[in-house]
């Protein structure tokens, strides 16, 4: 793994790599950001870098860089979570952590724990590693993974060094997508759905939502006009679990984004459903904005309201009877 596989990251790695090349590397980093965009590549690029065979940055074709590759070097540790379970415990930590980070590297250098999730790490969890962490071994490094350095304990991460990443741009994640095959209609789809993470949007290419939408797109157009019935058979179909619900909210943000966009004099080739853009450029037409932005709003509530843990189908029904009244039925257009 090398720091070049990297993109939209050029703040942070240009400190991991000055680090590198001065030998100035600390024992323990924090690496912030948001899921998907790139913190646990990086971790595995310094890493590699540590232990490289032909210079300070991972090169990435001599042995030791490509057992990184391949997720096979025994100096390097990766700690999550144990499935089922919703914290890192003590247990967890002592025996994948304290108990190998004093052993001697077995292949390079140096040692690395990549803690996936630090925030997730239970208080007596943490107690336990901070001990680590204040007397560390000479050849071990850690990386502390997590959203933000505020939902990590003080203790832990006032021991670090914090080197925050931002979110992926749009055209970033468009090509990134791109370069896995993702044709570039829909990596545009996913790209604007998945706000900045790669991982997000690998997440729903593969669920196909962005492609399964589309058969709801004209549907949803023409809801000012449908039955109640038909709207409720909608509204339980979206409605199966929290998460779909959500992701489903989501692409219908971005269809009303569009619709307002182009309400606005916006140029066509500049929006994203493009597979509906004829139903679209009809509906701006008759559409005002203020109805458009109203739906946005709905929107947005309802999204509100599915996370903080209300009823599915409840909120679902009120949001597509809401876009029903300011895009056609009802009395104002009886």
């Amino acid at each position: 793994m090398r720091f070049e596989s990297i993109q939209g990251q050029e703040i942070p790695l240009g400190i991991l790599k000055r680090a590198l090349e001065k030998g100035r590397v600390p024992t323990a980093y924090l690496f912030t950001g948001p899921e998907g965009c790139g913190r646990t590549m990086a971790a595995t690029a310094m890493a590699a870098s540590l232990n490289c065979e032909s210079g300070p940055l991972a090169c990435g074709t001599c042995p030791s860089c490509r057992l990184y590759a391949a997720g096979n070097h025994p100096d390097f540790h990766q700690v999550e979570p144990a499935c089922g379970k919703r914290w890192i415990e003590i247990k967890q930590v002592r025996e994948e952590i304290i108990g190998k980070a004093f052993l001697k590297p077995m292949k390079g250098r140096s040692l690395t724990f990549v803690i996936q999730g630090a925030h997730l790490l239970h208080p007596h969890a943490a107690n336990a590693f901070l001990k680590t962490l204040e007397e560390p071994p000479e050849a071990t490094r850690f990386i502390l993974i997590a959203p933000q350095k505020g939902a990590v304990l003080p203790t832990i991460a006032s021991r670090c060094q914090v080197i925050p990443f931002k979110t992926l741009a749009k055209d970033i994640l468009r090509s990134l997508l791109e370069d896995r095959g993702i044709e570039t209609r829909e990596a545009n789809v996913l790209a604007a759905m998945a706000g900045g993470s790669l991982t997000k949007a690998l997440g729903l290419f593969e669920e196909g939502l962005s492609r399964g939408m589309e058969g709801e797109l004209e549907y949803l157009l023409a809801i000012g006009e449908s039955s109640p019935s038909k709207i409720l058979d909608l509204s339980q179909r979206w409605g199966r679990n929290r998460q779909d619900a959500l992701k489903r909210l989501e692409q219908m943000a971005q269809w009303y984004r569009d619709l307002l966009f182009l309400a606005e004099g916006g140029r066509e080739e500049q929006i994203l459903t493009l597979s509906g853009i004829t139903s679209l450029k009809e509906m701006a037409r008759e559409l005002t904005n203020g109805e458009i932005a109203a739906v946005c709003e709905s929107i947005e509530e309802a999204r509100e309201s599915l996370e903080a843990n209300t009823n599915i189908q409840l909120t679902l029904d009120r949001l597509l009877f809401s876009v029903r009244k300011h895009t056609g039925a009802g009395e104002k257009r009886v």
